[in-house]
């Protein structure tokens, strides 16, 4: 007999010449003989082995027959095994009735007939045979059963269902694969079922189940599978676990392909749409941004993708296209040029522009491509691309059309449904908000530089709507006019702007911004005690008029100035050169004989009044000098105190009677840092001015004293003295304090001016402190030359006064 076909038996016992015994009386059934000296030792055997039957000795220590029985009969897999006690002592009824409740099958007592035995345990060994065989033959038929299901199964299942043998060669493709892929299962099964993949999958897919077939580990990859029925390839998600036998073996591989590719479209819709929305709104370029999008669907959502764009002039012109051959992009640029958007056609871009109306046609025919063309170039060039499928949808935003997207499917074999529509559609949406928020933003910020534009230009501008309210009043406006645009806007023009309604038909209006014809009026309007000349030119429009204004007040007043100037100067040249020409004509005068005194005092007048019209003239052009910056300034150490005593001792020579001038200083004054003749040209015009406004005579001091960093100069008058609200005017240029000369007081204006400009240019300071009628001080202060000794004997003047 075999020992494959031999059967276990469990003999127990902890005598071990009992043991010896039995096995002797049992070798002749030729069966595997376990021996355990211990119930212990016995349970231990059960746990790593099946027995056909137990025979068990009832008294033994620590464990026995009766407490390994009942162990025995506890547990699942040892329950059914029989036992047969064999005893020698315990032979009264309650140890048999013990023993069989413990789960014996018979009860033997020693000494026992060998040969009954024997015979008693081989009808076990039969029956646990017996049971073995039937065991085994419902454990096939379970098996044929579960295997008819499960190809059952398999075959009613909408996914495709395989098998494979353990090295990973296929066994078994379902009914579903066959449907799906119209590759029979046989030729699967043969080996030609990598034709239904995708080409781009395939070697990644090998790949990945080599992996697996190595490590026995779970198998799982996405790719794509041919749908026979439309020739479309279309995403499917393929499991496989390895089938595995009671000792971890690899017997065999099951999986599945279920088709997930309208919820990885559905999934890669929202991650596109999520990217596509995070670039539209990363920049108000939109023409960059929807090129940017375009390239972003290729080639999860197309093949090609292009964006045409609505022109003002009602013409489309392609913005973007997009593809992942650059070759193939050139030559549908090419083709573009050659062929642009006919809104005739019956499809295309510029048909959904015109109409607003999406377009899909889920399967390109050549019928179709045959019609599209124009002539045989396009027919000739266009199938090279191979075009599957196609649709295009309109950019609306608030009810404008602004261009449309279209998307091509080629050599990715998609095919476009209803869903690939509405992404389509949605992708649209939000690129015409993005555009029309362009738009908007680039309006708004049009708006906002006129508005900053109307914030920070010099003229005053304001809107006047057709109701006569006031409904802009810029900066500049409430700068010139000193009323605020919060007084001004949402009021009616003539009630806050005094003589408005009488103003207002002078204003020259044109209907065309920038009409030349048009020119500005110059009126004058009161604001409180203040008369403002303005120059106001106005432009209407539907919502009413907007005037711009400039303030001419100042322009006007100089204006004035120089006119009033022109006739000072006239009537100052008129005087000298009147002199001059009536003394030379008495002394060329032939009918009168003129004596030595008289012909010297005649050349004298000349001499005099010639000085004079040179003074004049020499003001005029150092003013232009000034004015130009043309005037050179050469600074340098200078004796202040000897300059002023030139001056005074000068203007003692031609002050009038009765003006006594006078010098106060001491004799060590420090130097200053001056240009020598321009510091005696202001203490000269200085001087000569306190002569002038001294008509009735009188005392005119020049005081010098040191002042910290300075020597000031001071010219003490008590003639006419000035009025506080003109001193701060006499520096200015032409202006004079008599102008109409009631007093007799003429001059050009020119003389104070002259003298601000020179002290300013050698960092010096002007200033005039004076009572009207009780006479004037102007002080003149000079910076220190380096190194002069620093003296502060008095305050220095406020700086409201300085020139």
């Amino acid at each position: 007999m075999s020992a494959e076909s031999r059967t276990n038996l469990l003999l127990v016992d902890d005598r071990r010449e009992n043991l010896i015994a039995l096995e002797a009386i049992l070798e002749p059934l030729g069966q595997n003989l376990v021996k355990a000296e211990s119930g212990f030792e016995a349970l231990r055997h059960l746990l790593t082995k099946d027995f056909a039957l137990i025979l068990l000795d009832v008294q033994m220590p620590e464990l026995d027959g009766f407490e390994t029985a009942k162990l025995i009969k506890q547990r699942e897999r040892t329950r059914g095994i029989p036992i047969i006690f064999l005893t020698a002592i315990s032979k009264e009824p309650q140890n048999v009735f013990e023993g069989y409740s413990a789960g014996a099958v018979d009860y033997i007592f020693k000494p026992f007939d060998p040969d009954i035995l024997r015979s008693k345990v081989s009808v076990f060994i039969d029956l646990h045979r017996k049971t073995e065989e039937l065991h085994r033959a419902s454990e096939t038929l379970r098996e044929r059963d579960l295997a008819e299901f499960r190809r059952n199964l398999a075959e009613s299942m909408p996914q495709i269902v395989w098998t494979t043998r353990p090295d990973g060669k296929p066994e078994y493709f379902n009914r579903r694969w066959t449907d799906y892929t119209g590759v029979a299962g046989e030729d699967a099964v043969a080996g030609t079922g990598e034709s239904a993949l995708h080409p781009d999958d395939r070697a990644r897919t090998a790949e990945r189940w080599r992996q697996s077939v190595e490590s026995g580990e779970e198998y799982e990859i996405e790719h794509r599978f041919r749908r026979a029925s439309d020739d479309s390839f279309r995403w499917h998600l393929s499991r496989g676990l390895p089938i595995r036998d009671e000792s971890g073996t690899i017997v065999g591989w099951v999986g599945t392909a279920t088709d997930i590719d309208d919820q990885k479209r559905a999934t890669e819709a929202q991650r596109f749409l999520v990217q596509a929305s995070s670039v539209l709104g990363s920049s108000l370029d939109y023409r960059s941004t929807l090129k940017q999008v375009a390239q972003l669907a290729v080639p999860d959502i197309a093949d090609w993708c292009g964006v045409d764009m609505l022109e003002e002039d009602g013409s489309t012109k392609q913005l973007a296209v997009a593809h992942s051959d650059p070759q193939k992009v050139a030559f549908a640029r090419e083709l573009s040029d050659r062929y642009p958007p006919d809104s005739a056609a019956p499809q295309g871009a510029a048909k959904v522009v015109q109409t607003g109306e999406a377009e899909i046609v889920p399967v390109i025919t050549d019928e179709m491509i045959e019609a599209g063309a124009r002539d045989e170039l396009p027919l000739a060039l266009i199938p090279e691309l191979g075009l599957r499928s196609y649709m295009c949808v309109p950019m609306i935003a608030r009810g404008r059309i602004l261009g449309a997207v279209s998307f091509v499917a080629a050599e990715s074999g998609r095919t476009y449904g209803q869903a690939d529509l509405e992404l389509a559609e949605e992708l649209a949406r939000r690129a015409a908000i993005a555009v029309d928020n362009a738009e908007l933003y680039r309006r708004a910020d049009e708006r906002a530089q006129a508005a900053q534009v109307l914030a920070t230009v010099g003229d005053g501008v304001c809107l006047i709507d057709g109701a006569g309210v006031v409904r802009l009043w810029n900066p500049a406006a409430e700068a010139i006019t000193g009323l605020a645009a919060s007084e001004i806007t949402g009021r009616r023009a003539e009630a806050i702007l005094p003589g408005w309604t009488e103003l207002a038909p002078q204003v020259p209006v044109s209907s065309d911004p920038g009409t030349a014809s048009t020119r500005a009026a110059t009126v004058p309007l009161q604001i409180g005690e203040r008369e403002l000349w303005l120059s106001v030119s106005g432009v209407g429009f539907e919502g009413g008029t907007v005037y711009a204004f400039r303030d001419l007040t100042e322009e006007r007043a100089l204006e004035s100035m120089r006119q009033e100037f022109v006739a000072t100067v006239s009537h100052e040249l008129r005087t000298p050169l009147a002199a001059i020409y009536g003394s030379a004509l008495t002394i060329r005068r032939t009918d009168i004989e003129l004596g030595d005194d008289m012909r010297d005092q005649l050349l004298g007048v000349i001499a005099e009044e010639s000085d004079r019209l040179a003074q004049i003239v020499n003001d005029l052009l150092l003013a232009s000098h000034l004015d130009s910056g043309r005037l050179h300034v050469s600074t340098e150490r200078c004796d202040g105190r000897a300059l002023a005593e030139q001056v005074v001792d000068a203007a003692r020579t031609y002050a009038a009677e009765g003006v006594e001038l006078e010098l106060d200083a001491p004799d060590d004054l420090p130097q200053v840092e001056a240009d020598p003749g321009q510091l005696q040209q202001v203490l000269t015009n200085i001087v000569d001015n306190a002569i002038k406004y001294s008509p009735d005579g009188g005392a005119i001091t020049v005081q010098i004293a040191p002042n910290d960093r300075f020597l000031r100069f001071a010219v003490v008058d008590h003639g006419l003295g000035i009025p506080v609200s003109e001193q701060t005017r006499i520096f200015e240029k032409f202006y004079r304090l008599d102008p109409d000369m009631t007093r007799g007081i003429g001059g050009t204006g020119l003389g104070l001016y002259i003298c601000r400009e020179l002290v300013r240019r050698v960092d010096g300071r002007l200033w005039v402190e004076s009572r009207e009628g009780e006479g004037s001080t102007f002080n003149v202060e000079i910076p220190l030359a380096a190194g002069a000794a620093q003296l502060t004997p008095a305050a220095r003047a406020p700086d409201a006064t300085a020139a």
